[in-house]
């Protein structure tokens, strides 16, 4: 692979929240913190957090043997199932929950399990549903527009967002995502509007920043590109994306030794592809 070649890298966030669904776009590279000592306890956390789930889980199915007509025991059990990880055996509980009481809220639970499940092309025919028939319509365009943009559907993708954002003007995520498709249909000037806005809402979003970055480098505005990035690094000084983009950037402006600091640091924190380029550039 040759370092001079190489394409800036967008971020991309995954997020969870009632609202919104966890966004896997395989084509981006996902962040590297380092530190560990924090995932040592996080590891320990979600050990725990198994052992409840898995307890709750049992309690909802001996419920349920002894009253298989109350929808609830499997709409709560699928929701634990969900926050547990098995997304299959959710998407079943929501199913049979929805068949005895069937509520567009249950439908939606449905539509996001599948998400999690990576079958976006049935959450999106779900999500599709529920635009004609619920009242909490802005949950669900932000939600069919996130599978939209990862089967690569750029353009309804930004149609979903942009009607997302009809119902919340201030979801700097909604205006984020919605720049990365636009950057994606390589309109750069739109994307810029779209992560300055994201910036404007969230003045801590480094994803936002880096993502501008980027498509400040593909416009050649080179030195704006830098500050974007010098930005985002202080923000969050471990994500090897941004150090890697500052890297070309600079090698775009032939700040050679510049470049080659970033491109190490870029290494250190996990972008190890280009530790052989390094050594024949820079050393």
């Amino acid at each position: 692979m040759n370092f001079f070649k190489g394409q800036l890298n967008l971020d991309i966030k995954n997020q969870t929240s009632n609202q919104h669904v966890k966004v896997f776009i395989a084509l981006l590279v996902l962040l590297h913190i380092s530190g560990c000592s924090y995932l040592n306890k996080d590891n320990q956390s979600k050990k725990k957090s198994n052992i409840v789930n898995k307890e709750i889980i049992n309690n909802y199915s001996k419920a349920i043997s002894k009253d298989p007509n109350n929808f609830l025991f499997y709409l709560e059990r699928g929701k634990t199932k969900h926050d547990y990880g098995d997304f299959k055996g959710a998407i079943n509980d929501f199913y049979y929950s929805f068949k005895i009481n069937p509520d567009n809220k249950i439908f939606f639970y449905i539509a996001n399990s599948k998400f999690e499940f990576k079958d976006y092309k049935g959450a999106i025919k779900d999500y599709e549903k529920l635009i004609k028939i619920t009242d909490f319509k802005d949950e669900v365009f932000y939600n069919m527009a996130s599978a939209q943009l990862i089967v690569f559907d750029y353009e309804e993708s930004i149609n979903n967002y942009t009607s997302s954002i009809k119902y919340d003007m201030d979801d700097d995520y909604a205006y984020l995502y919605r720049g990365v498709a636009k950057f994606k249909k390589n309109k750069y000037l739109d994307s810029i509007e779209d992560f300055s806005k994201s910036i404007e809402l969230n003045k801590n979003s480094y994803i936002a920043l880096n993502n501008r970055g980027v498509s400040r480098y593909k416009l050649k505005r080179y030195k704006k590109a830098l500050e974007d990035f010098k930005k985002s690094i202080k923000i969050n000084p471990y994500n090897y994306n941004t150090y890697y983009n500052k890297s070309l950037t600079h090698f775009g402006l032939k700040e050679i030794k510049k470049a080659c600091i970033d491109l190490n640091r870029s290494i250190k924190l996990g972008k190890e592809v280009f530790k052989d380029e390094y050594a024949k550039i820079c050393i």
